[in-house]
């Protein structure tokens, strides 16, 4: 049969689908190149905020990718774009060069196109500004402005203000004033002095203090990467007037404000200041070449400079020809650019205004001049009252840039933020953008910071999830992919803050499975398995500034005693396996850092959740930590302990005869509940990891010999099981501790094992308290009738055990319910009005921080357990055993990274 001919639709419609699939191949092939072989970090960064877009056009403001796709691009290169893409002008000046066969480098000799550039440099900058030394970027710029200094006023200290960016080249870099940035590159040298920018007083008392030291004063006349912050009217005239008295030079950093970004040619002009020395870049290159350049008097010249501070590539012909035309189109028609400059960003800033004013929650501050203009998002986690992302990344600081991701992926408007103020969204369009397109981005602008005020999660990160069809926001956000928790108790309206002499804790956990996932931003509508996959892409982009633990909420608890305790709640945005598979120096450094954080935040005592306690040995791998920490392990013993011994009064097990498998005997909370049921039991199997079986060994016969040493020094009580008789028996004959262990074993009554298949079916009594993230507890591993106990995190426990084995009595013994279940407000995938043990543990201590005692290290006394219980009980809380329907934490299925 023969085929039908394809109609001429039909075969473009195939065109431009092996087009898209070809423009996709190669955009993934590049994004892998440059991962493998540019920067992994800076790639990393890029997928994890959704912008790792590979573009393959640019003309004018537009910005285009492999499927044809148009951006807007309001970031402008951080103002290296003042015409925008490919402008046909400094084109022409390129192929120029090409027509003329100028040769570009011809160091020694004198420049023509050099000196050209020179001319037209001095003849438009203020003053009397009349040398001009070229380099290759913006902190060339800068290191040669400090050179000229210093050789200038034969002096070094150069004094700089907090939050400024100069360069990264370490001198540059040294007069950076941001210490995280410094620090990994020796920096800053000797020589070098940081005060408040914009604080006239502070600057006084520093020329005051080193004026007769000092060889400059720099200083940006609106910071750029500190969040577009101008300085304040008068700050500059003042440093103008200290450096003259002093003898200093004022080195005005306009690299990124200078040529025309702020609507007058070098934004020193806005206060009629005059410097000594002016860096210059950026728009000096038209947006297609690399170029430098230091404008300075004859008073700055020295021959030391002028012969010892040379470029084999500064000055070259090919650039100042571009930066030539760069200058000539600035100051064409008497700088009618400049001028229109001016007045795009008056519009543009009052735009800004009044998309904040919409959003007054949402945003803080809009400022700047001309069009470098700044949008500054709050960081308050409050003004999200659901627990969530959105909550998480304000307080991080993180959400203008994932903002920028949203607009990039749904709006196809392109942003960036600072540096280093990463709420601030960066608006540094191409000098030539249109008013038509101002307003294009304040409606992307306006409907994203919607999408957030919405609370719609589910929509905003949307891109960064993968997809197998075409997405439509709109229809996922109507259609959760999973059913909505159930509701809970109204988030209060109003902001959450410590009461005067309150008791302050901190609580710290992560994701333990994919249940826990999902509770994290019930908005997303999400399965767990998407949550942790949106995770992981989002850790991607986390920086020396991002904090190691997302804030959670903060909570207020009120016990039955009329006492009250503030505590924030923070998660690692890791699951158990990623703990676990990280460098132990790493995964402990992550938990330092996050314990720092919250302690720097007020925190009085912290508590640690989770593999947080894991990978921290317990806590005993924190350094210098100033107030208590604890992990949790004792009130999760007691409450372990009391919940299993429930279920078996529930399964009518006989306690005094019954066989007990403590899985992870000989870890803290293992041996810990192993000693308080070795006084009630028939007899005890401890089971240990058989990763490491030396080790193992090892530490079980330890742990048991603890609990015949501890059952030596009990009393005779009513409720004792056989294994305590017998102890005390041999005791009574006076055998040692090691005597009595090997023979209990011999006995069967205290043994110990590495094969939890091999022990669990002899057991009635099972209790779970492992660091492994795996399902140890199979339903055909489990004696009939048995009760099962688990407070592994992630569980040892999963749904397919209680749906197989309706016969036992399966419990989550780590959950306690809070004084008069009251609800904390923050989802830890339990019921309103329950938490976890060590959770709870957390806010006990608290009450004691007059004589904090706290779980810490590898033994937990069983004193302090008991003590614990007894405290619990008295502030109001209570053991939590869910009937079989409810119980939600052995629903949820594992942790499977």
């Amino acid at each position: 049969m023969a085929s039908t001919p394809l109609t001429s639709t039909a075969e473009e419609k195939r065109a431009a689908l092996r087009a898209r699939l070809s423009g996709v191949a190669q955009r993934d092939e590049t994004a892998e190149r440059y991962r493998r072989h540019s920067n992994p970090y800076v790639a990393r960064m890029l997928d994890g905020l959704g912008i790792d877009v590979h573009y393959v056009r640019g003309e004018g403001t537009r910005l285009y990718d492999a499927e044809d796709k148009v951006y807007l691009d309001f970031a402008g290169a951080y103002g290296a774009l003042p015409f925008g893409h490919n402008p046909p002008e400094i084109w022409q000046a390129i192929m120029g060069v090409q027509s003329t066969r100028e040769p570009s480098i011809t160091l020694p000799s004198v420049l023509g196109a050099s000196a050209l550039l020179a001319e037209r440099l001095a003849e438009v900058a203020p003053g009397h500004l009349n040398q001009v030394w070229q380099c290759n970027s913006g902190a060339e710029a800068v290191e040669a402005a400090i050179k000229l200094a210093r050789a200038a006023t034969r002096r070094r200290l150069v004094v700089s203000t907090h939050n400024s960016f100069h360069g990264k080249t370490l001198g540059a870099l040294s007069a950076t004033g941001r210490p995280r940035y410094q620090t990994p590159f020796g920096a800053p040298s000797s020589g070098f002095l940081h005060i408040p920018f914009g604080d006239a007083d502070a600057l006084r008392e520093t020329f005051a203090e080193h004026g007769e030291d000092m060889a400059a004063f720099i200083v940006e006349p609106i910071q750029g990467e500190g969040g577009i912050v101008p300085a304040p009217e008068g700050y500059l005239a003042t440093a103008r007037e200290l450096c003259t008295r002093a003898g200093a030079k004022l080195i005005v950093d306009e690299v990124q404000t200078g040529l025309g970004r702020t609507g007058k040619l070098f934004a020193s002009e806005w206060s009629g200041v005059v410097p000594d020395i002016m860096p210059l870049a950026k728009a000096l290159g038209g947006g297609m070449v690399p170029i430098g350049a230091v404008i300075f008097g004859e008073d700055s010249l020295t021959e030391d400079f002028g012969l010892r501070h040379t470029s084999t590539f500064g000055g070259n012909a090919f650039c100042s020809r571009v930066g030539v035309r760069a200058v000539e189109l600035l100051t064409a028609d008497d700088q009618h650019l400049v001028r229109q400059v001016a007045h795009r960003g008056e519009h543009l800033l009052a735009g800004l205004q009044e998309v904040a004013a919409k959003h007054p929650d949402l945003v803080t501050a809009v400022r700047g001049q001309g069009l470098l203009l700044g949008f500054q998002l709050s960081d308050d986690p409050d003004i999200h009252l659901d627990q969530g992302l959105f909550r998480s990344l304000a307080d991080q600081e993180g959400l203008a840039g994932f903002l920028c991701g949203y607009l990039l992926r749904n709006e196809g408007v392109r942003l960036a933020p600072a540096y280093f103020a990463n709420s601030v969204l960066r608006v540094e369009p191409p000098l030539n953008v249109s008013e038509a397109e101002c307003e294009t981005l304040l409606g992307a602008l306006d409907r994203g910071l919607t999408v957030i005020e919405q609370g719609d999660s589910r929509r905003f990160f949307a891109h960064l999830l993968p997809t197998t069809g075409p997405r439509d926001a709109d229809d996922k956000a109507r259609k959760p992919a999973v059913a909505q928790p159930p509701t809970r108790p109204a988030v209060p309206t109003q902001p959450l803050r410590p009461r005067e002499g309150e008791p302050r804790w901190a609580f710290l956990a992560h994701p333990t499975d994919l249940a826990s996932y999902e509770s994290y931003d019930s908005r997303l509508g999400l399965p767990g398995e998407q949550v942790r996959v949106l995770f992981d892409r989002m850790n991607q982009c986390r920086n020396v500034d991002t904090a190691a633990a997302m804030l959670v909420g903060r909570v207020r608890v009120e016990t039955d005693t009329g006492e009250s305790s503030y505590g924030e709640i923070y998660a690692l945005p890791y699951g158990a396996q990623r703990l676990l598979d990280m460098p132990s120096a790493q995964a402990t450094a992550l938990v330092q850092e996050a314990v720092d954080d919250a302690v720097a935040r007020g925190a009085q005592l912290v508590g640690l959740g989770a593999y947080t306690s894991v990978v921290t040995a317990n806590a005993t791998a924190l350094k210098n930590v100033a107030v208590p920490v604890t992990t949790g392990n004792a009130y999760t013993v007691a409450a372990a302990v009391d919940g299993l011994e429930q279920a078996a009064v529930e399964q009518g097990i006989t306690l005094e005869r019954a066989c007990c498998v403590v899985l992870g005997g000989a870890g803290a909370i293992g041996l810990a509940s192993s000693l308080l049921l070795a006084e009630k039991v028939g007899r005890i199997v401890l089971v240990g990891n058989p990763a490491n079986r030396q080790r193992s060994e090892q530490r079980l016969a330890a742990a048991a010999e603890s609990v015949v040493a501890h059952l030596r020094e009990q009393e005779a009580a009513p409720d004792n099981g056989t294994l305590a008789a017998e102890v005390r028996a041999r005791a009574a004959e006076g055998q040692d501790t090691a005597k009595i262990a090997a023979e209990l074993a011999e006995a069967g009554l205290l043994t110990w094992s590495l094969d939890a298949e091999q022990a669990l079916p002899e057991a009635e009594l099972v209790l779970a308290a492992t660091s492994t993230p795996d399902q140890l507890i199979k339903p055909e591993l489990v004696k009939e009738n048995a009760a099962v106990c688990d407070v592994s995190q992630p569980p040892n426990v999963g749904p397919q055990l209680k749906k197989a084995r309706p016969d036992l009595r399966v419990v989550a013994g780590g959950l306690v319910r809070m004084p008069a279940d009251q609800d904390l407000g923050v989802d830890f995938g339990v019921p309103s009005g329950v938490t976890y043990a060590c959770t709870a543990e957390t806010m006990i201590v608290a009450h004691r921080l007059h004589d904090p005692v706290v779980s810490y290290g590898e033994k937990l006394s069983v004193d302090l357990v008991r003590m614990l219980r007894e405290e619990a009980q008295r502030l109001g809380y209570r053991l939590y055993l869910p009937d079989e329907q409810e119980d939600p934490q052995l629903t949820g299925g594992p942790d499977d990274e």
